[in-house]
């Protein structure tokens, strides 16, 4: 059971989360190309590694196999990502963004960033580190 000062930490974090999901809501709505916040983290993903498998992906952000396809051929329909095989194994495909997909990442990470600079604005580089020291341990397994 959560004791009051954590009860009050869920809040804030609860908090958190709706200001961020509203936030990548309005960056959706101000970008010409708006994506669905598991669509945008799976270009995002594919921009970063450069290419990975759909189980990769799937893997990162949480979504079962079957989401994973359909969003993916989503975006393949759409142009934003290309499949290509494997040369030395034939049964593996990878995920790359095509150059509309990239232009895509980063025309709503641009919106994206100038929100999260608006979210962490009150805070000082030492608590911005100390923030992101935090996160990091809470995520480290």
């Amino acid at each position: 059971m959560l004791n009051e000062h954590d009860k009050l930490l869920v809040d804030d974090l609860t908090k958190l989360l709706i200001r961020v999901r509203k936030n990548w809501q309005k960056a959706g709505e101000e970008s010409t190309n708006s994506l669905t916040p598991p669509k945008y983290l799976l270009l995002h993903l594919l921009n970063k590694n450069k290419q990975m498998t759909a189980s990769e992906l799937g893997k990162q952000i949480g979504l079962s196999s079957g989401a994973i396809t359909t969003a993916i051929n989503k975006m393949v329909s759409n142009e934003l990502v290309k499949r290509k095989r494997d040369i030395r194994d034939r049964r593996v495909t990878w995920l790359e963004l095509t150059e509309k997909g990239n232009q895509m990442v980063e025309e709503i990470s641009a919106t994206r960033q100038v929100l999260w600079v608006s979210l962490f604005e009150k805070l000082t580089i030492t608590e911005r580190e100390q923030f992101r020291f935090l996160l990091n341990k809470i995520f480290s397994e």
